[in-house]
This record gives C-alpha cells, structure tokens and sequence, in this order.
C-alpha cells in the first residue's frame, strides 16, 4: 500500500468484527480498530510512552507516579520510605511518610487508646523486618517522627454523613465481609444493564475521518462504548454515598473517570485470553510463564486480535493495555470483587477541579483504600504486597486512558450531546 488514502481489511469472523488501516497524512500511524484476525506473527513489546506521548520513563516509575498523583494519595510516597520502619511509604499520613503498616498500627494503637512495655531497655531497633517486635518502641518512634494522635481522633469525628452507614460496618459484620459485597454487587448488576434504549453518546458524525464505507463497522464500536459507558454509570449509582452527593459532584467524577473504568474493564476481561504454561520440567513450584497476548476483549464476544490493531497503527496502545494492566492483573489472579474495587478508587478521585464535596468525597476514597487494604490482608495473607501492587495499576490506567482519549478526538467521534446531559439522563432513570 502506498503512504496515501485509506486502506483497511474488514471480515466477519465469530462474531469479531475487523477493521484495520490507516489514515492517509503520509505516516499511517493513526486509526480506529475493531476485530479479530487470525495470522500468527512475531510480536514486538513497543516502548512504554507516557500520557504525554513523549519518551522518558515508564508509567511505573516514581516521576511518573507523583506527577499524576497529589501528595495526599497512596501512590504519591512512592519515591518516599516510610518515617518508621523504612518500607515503602504509601503515602503521609497523620502529619508523617508512613507506609501502611505503621499507618494501621498507630491508628489502631491510638483509637483503642492501648499501652505497651518494652522488654529490653525502651531502645529496640524499628526497621522493615523488626517492627512487629516491639510494639512500645514502635509506637514511641511514631511519636518522635511526627505521628499526631489529635489527627487519628479528628479523623474519627468527621461528619458521618458521608461514611459508611452503621449497618455497614458493625461489631459481626468485617469490612471484607460487608462492603466488598457492595462493590462486587455494583459490579456483577452494572454489566447485566443492557443500556439497549440509552440515548447514545458516542457515534461516528458527518465529519468524522472514517470512510463512509466504514462507518457501519465503526457505529457497531460506538454502539458498544455506549453500552459500556451506561453500565458504568450504573455500578456508580450502586456504589456506597454516590448517590448521596451533589448531583454535580456525580456528573464531574464520571465524566473524568469512565474512560479509565472502562479500560479496567477491558483488561480484567481480556485476562481470560492470556495463555499461561507451566515449566517444561513439570516442576509445580509456582511458576507460570505468560505468552505474549494476541487478543483483546472489548465487550462480550468481541475480540480485536493484535495484527488489527498493528494493521491501523495502535498496536502500542494494544500491547500497553494487556502488558501493562491485563498480564499484571493475570499475575495477581485479580478477582471481580478487586476490580470493582479500583473502579471505585478510580471514581471517587477529589483531586478533580469543580467538586463541592471535595472532602468528604477524599473520606470516601480513603474508606476504598482500607477496604482493598483489609481484603488483600484477609483474602490473601501471604501476599504483603498485593495492596501496592493493585494500586501501581492506576498510574498505567491513567496514561492509557488518555491516549486513547486523543484517538477518538482525532477520529471526530462525537456525540449527539454533550456527555454531562447523557450522564444526567442516565442517572435520572429510576435503579
């Protein structure tokens, strides 16, 4: 094919719609894909690109992570070790750079106003491997370090408007319990939502760069983006105080967070396509080798295969979204319960301009964050890490989301309205 014009493949295979190309401004690089494809080729892990679209480090990486997060989020402290012990630091809390062990202990430690003694001689070495050794001198460095007992006190006596209803949280009932079940019920409800008579927001308009001859493969992607879209706004509505805010605050936060959400989506899903095999000596010590992904779900029972999306010239997208998210995912075994989790996390982001209830929407995002914390502890005791681990997907969620952003811009997808009227129309209608 010359550098010019507009050449595209499109087949019908098991229900995986193809299209592929790429758009005539000499360098081929930019277009839409949707679809299968079966030829097996060898792959290329492309270079990781940040949000900006420049080199330079991963998303991963501490630059990158306190550049998207503000200085009062987990992610945040990752360049910082924890004031205490010397772990990584999750983020200040109480006025300190802790990590989530000492944050938990003092706070415990404070509410349940409890005393310690020391066995040796008040001066025992508090470091990552040791600081459950003695309680008194760990609680003692917290205080020499900073931690403030009136923040732990003020936090319990904000207004509890916004917090998780009594019946919620009690006596016999654990957060793992209780308020995982809202999240993984918001979840597993929000996806059974057909969204066949929402008012579409995403459609291919009579300026928008795809050929006419395309334009029906691209409305069947639109058709599903807005299905997906309507889900979302659904697994909000079901969420713990969303319906409680302002209904301003409702439409700013999922205006800024569908797209990351829905590419969550599409990672935990495509995880089911990740081919794993076991070393060939038949050793079963734990190790499992991934093959590179050659398939991408993007709703149920459509796949877009990775010679499509080389084809159209987003294959870096293609390879970011599985390699990042999807392969790291499959490695933890994220279960939906997480998911809707991160989701969650992902919603209630206060550091967005326009909220009214920037506070307490912070508070509920704080209560998110100890209730991932509880369930990786509960659910997964052996894994100290799975907690950071989780949250170290947002950074890459962040940076992808945007890139994706800029391909639909480019390829002047519009909407009948605006976003904020469709998400009101959506919320308007009765759960």
């Amino acid at each position: 094919p010359g550098s010019g014009g507009f050449n595209s493949v499109v087949l019908q295979q098991q229900n995986a719609l193809v299209v592929g190309g790429a758009l005539g401004n000499g360098t081929g690089q930019q277009n839409l894909l949707v679809g299968g494809g079966s030829q097996q080729q060898q792959q290329q892990q492309q270079q990781q690109q940040g949000s900006n679209g420049g080199g330079g480090s991963g998303p991963n990486t501490p630059s990158n992570i306190t550049q998207q997060y503000p200085p009062n989020h987990p992610l945040s402290g990752s360049k910082h070790l924890c004031s205490i012990c010397g772990d990584r630091a999750s983020g200040k809390h109480y006025g300190v750079y802790s990590c989530e062990g000492c944050k938990g202990f003092f706070k415990r430690t404070v509410r349940k106003d409890l005393s310690y003694a020391c066995r040796e001689d008040k001066n025992c070495t508090i470091d990552k491997r040791q600081r459950n050794r003695c309680q008194y001198c760990r609680y003692q460095k917290c205080l020499a370090c900073g931690m403030k007992r009136e923040a732990v006190q003020e936090e319990r006596q904000r207004s509890s408007k916004f917090s998780m209803k009594s019946e919620e949280i009690n006596s016999t009932s654990s957060v793992r319990d209780v308020v995982v079940d809202r999240f993984l019920e918001a979840e597993q409800i929000g996806e059974q939502k057909s969204g066949d008579n929402a008012i579409p927001y995403l459609r291919v308009g009579q300026n928008s760069m795809i050929p006419s001859e395309y334009k029906g493969a691209v409305s069947h992607l639109c058709q599903m983006v807005n299905k997906q879209i309507y889900q979302l706004i659904e697994f909000a509505r079901r969420l713990p105080n969303f319906s409680n805010l302002p209904r301003e605050d409702q439409v700013t936060l999922l205006r800024s967070g569908w797209n990351e959400m829905l590419i969550a989506s599409v990672a935990w899903r495509s995880m089911e396509y990740i081919e794993t095999e076991r070393p060939p000596d038949g050793r079963n010590d734990g190790r499992v080798t991934i093959r590179q992904p050659q398939l991408m779900c993007l709703g149920p029972n459509f796949t877009l295969h990775r010679n499509s999306a080389q084809q159209a010239g987003v294959d870096s997208l293609f390879d970011r979204i599985l390699c990042e998210l999807a392969i790291k995912m499959k490695r933890l075994d994220v279960n939906r319960a997480e998911l809707g989790i991160l989701k969650a996390i992902i919603l209630f982001n206060s550091d967005i301009r326009g909220l009214k209830c920037r506070k307490e929407i912070d508070q509920m995002r704080e209560k998110i964050y100890a209730c991932l914390d509880e369930y990786c502890k509960t659910q997964h005791p052996s894994e100290d890490g799975r907690f950071a681990q989780l949250l170290l997907r947002l950074p890459a969620l962040r940076s992808i989301s945007l890139k994706c952003i800029d391909h639909l811009n480019f390829l002047r997808l519009l909407g009948d309205k605006q976003l904020d009227n469709f998400i009101i129309e959506m919320l308007d209608t009765p759960l």
